[in-house]
């Protein structure tokens, strides 16, 4: 499983036990509300009053105090703590409330390791608004979240102690396929599309002609840096207005390293930031982001003394309050500029601009303009390769150049990598990889290897690769040179270009001789060579 968040980093960890006092219960209504200021000026309030009378009282006023207690010491973080209560809980409640009209009310007493498993088997049951079942990572998500609440009544003695959570209840639920839908990036020419009237509106901003509020002015200019930088949304809100604190000169002219706070993971981030592509927009971050300063100063001033003194993207409601911008407000002005341009995808669909959506293309763009080198790519996102690789996709641009999708390993098998040997490499999933026909059988078009993330090369398979190189360039004279380039003059480029400066020169040099005088077995058939040429 996922390593378990400690909330309790940056700080002494509070008392283990806080008493839960019982209250009369015409009380009781008023001790089931929680109030959580968030950072950004909000507050949300979560009232559990709806539930008190089913037969869970005890249940429902202890996590209530659980979460009082967590909201005065800030752990987890107010935000991470929303989510909790409105993604978690909200969950739980209603499981109880239909174990309740079962018979069987999970009161602090009653519950044990046979409710917590009846909540995994009933999460694995949700329904998304279309109808479709939860997948498997979305229920993981939403018990870790009610887990949480869960483990602080452990901690104060009121649920048992062994044996009540299950070591690993969704099992595979981080794979791939497991995961949310994934966003695909934005092609050249949607993100075009979305620049050219972004760079309008952003210089309307600049230059103080932009018809919007201040609400939609100051999200205009966070996606300009997001499109950008791509850069996560929640570290980007909550920058300083003391730019000297978040950005950084580079050695290069034209260049700032803008420094952002992932307080989740306890840990900065650097992220370089390249010169504007004047191609698209003439647009620096730093020159925006001292823009946004003078924008907000009126507002900063009246925010002074209160918690959100220092915030870069302040705003005043109409009503007067101040506001930082969070990512709902990101979401709001995101729809209204889509359906404001018409925005289409360019197989016709609604575009629906996110900061999940930049950042996708952003670190493809990346892995683009660097060959494939996934090292490059994963430092460009401040990921490990291992995360960046979520990221990415074999786009119709990719498949057009013909870029090596897949994975160059300096390994030999004596490094356990993992992996299905092919006709000429490897292949880390032939039933579900990037290009696997995923009906349930592995995938056999081994010609496509080469342009899917999927495909794994390792030292020991050049012998075996450069006897398919040899074997290509045999059916020059029996498919007509035009053919032969068009199926597969690609291939043996990329084994050329990408995969072969990869390995030790003359390790490369021995195998390809080994390969032209004596070919493998597997490229030795008759049969094998003649299914070649079936491809025409």
């Amino acid at each position: 499983m996922a390593k378990k968040k400690d909330f309790g980093i940056g700080g002494p960890v509070p008392a283990r036990v806080i008493p839960i006092v019982s209250v009369p219960a015409e009380t009781q209504e008023c001790n089931a509300r929680v109030t959580i200021p968030l950072p950004n000026g909000r507050v949300v309030a979560a009232d559990f009053s709806e539930h008190l009378g089913r037969g869970f009282d005890d249940t429902v006023s202890a996590i209530t105090q659980v979460l009082l207690a967590m909201v005065s010491t800030r752990k987890p973080e107010p935000l991470s703590l929303q989510t909790i209560v409105n993604s978690g809980l909200v969950n739980w409640w209603k499981f109880c409330s239909e174990r309740a009209t079962q018979g069987e009310p999970p009161t602090l007493l009653a519950i044990d390791a046979s409710t917590i498993e009846a909540y995994v088997s009933w999460l694995t049951t949700r329904l998304k608004p279309n109808g479709e079942v939860w997948s498997k990572n979305t229920a993981r998500t939403t018990y870790a979240k009610t887990k949480t609440v869960l483990e602080a009544l452990v901690e104060r003695k009121l649920l048992p102690s062994h044996g009540l959570f299950p070591p690993n209840p969704f099992p595979g639920a981080t794979a791939p396929h497991n995961r949310r839908a994934y966003i695909r990036p934005l092609s050249d020419a949607e993100r075009e599309h979305i620049l050219r009237p972004l760079s309008l509106e952003v210089a309307q901003v600049f230059d103080g002609t932009h018809s919007g509020g201040e609400m939609t002015r100051l999200a205009l200019c966070v996606f300009a840096i997001l499109m950008k930088t791509g850069v996560n949304p929640t570290p980007l809100l909550e920058l300083p207005r003391d730019l000297k604190l978040c950005f950084i000169d580079h050695p290069r002219v034209n260049r700032k390293v803008l420094v952002t706070f992932k307080r989740r993971a306890d840990a900065y981030t650097q992220t370089p930031l390249e010169p504007s592509e004047t191609k698209v927009v003439s647009l620096d971050v730093y020159k925006l982001s001292q823009r946004v300063v003078v924008m907000t100063e009126p507002v900063a001033l009246e925010a002074i003394d209160t918690p959100l003194e220092g915030y870069l993207w302040l705003y005043r409601q109409l009503d007067g309050t101040l506001r930082c911008l969070s990512t709902q407000e990101l979401s709001i002005v995101a729809k209204a500029f889509t359906d404001r341009h018409r925005l289409r995808r360019d197989d016709g669909t609604r575009l629906k601009m996110s900061s999940q959506l930049f950042r996708n293309t952003k670190i493809n763009r990346v892995w683009r303009a660097s060959k494939g080198d996934i090292l490059a790519t994963a430092k460009s996102g401040s990921n490990t390769p291992r995360t960046a690789e979520r990221y990415l996709t074999v786009t119709p641009d990719m498949l057009e150049e013909h870029r090596l999708a897949g994975e160059v390993l300096v390994e030999t098998l004596s490094g356990n990598v993992p992996r299905e040997a092919t006709p000429h490499s490897g292949c880390k999933d032939s039933i579900s990889g990037e290009l696997a026909p995923k009906n349930g059988e592995p995938c056999v078009d081994f010609l496509s290897c080469f342009r899917c993330k999927s495909q794994v090369i390792v030292q020991d398979d050049l012998y075996k690769l450069f006897s398919f190189y040899w074997a290509l360039f045999a059916q020059r004279s029996h498919v007509g040179s035009d053919n032969w380039k068009k199926l597969f003059g690609w291939i043996v480029r990329i084994i050329d270009r990408d995969i072969a400066p990869k390995f030790d020169a003359a390790t490369v040099a021995r195998e390809k001789a080994r390969a032209r005088s004596e070919p493998h077995p597997m490229w030795r058939s008759p049969s094998v060579l003649a299914a070649l040429r079936s491809v025409l």
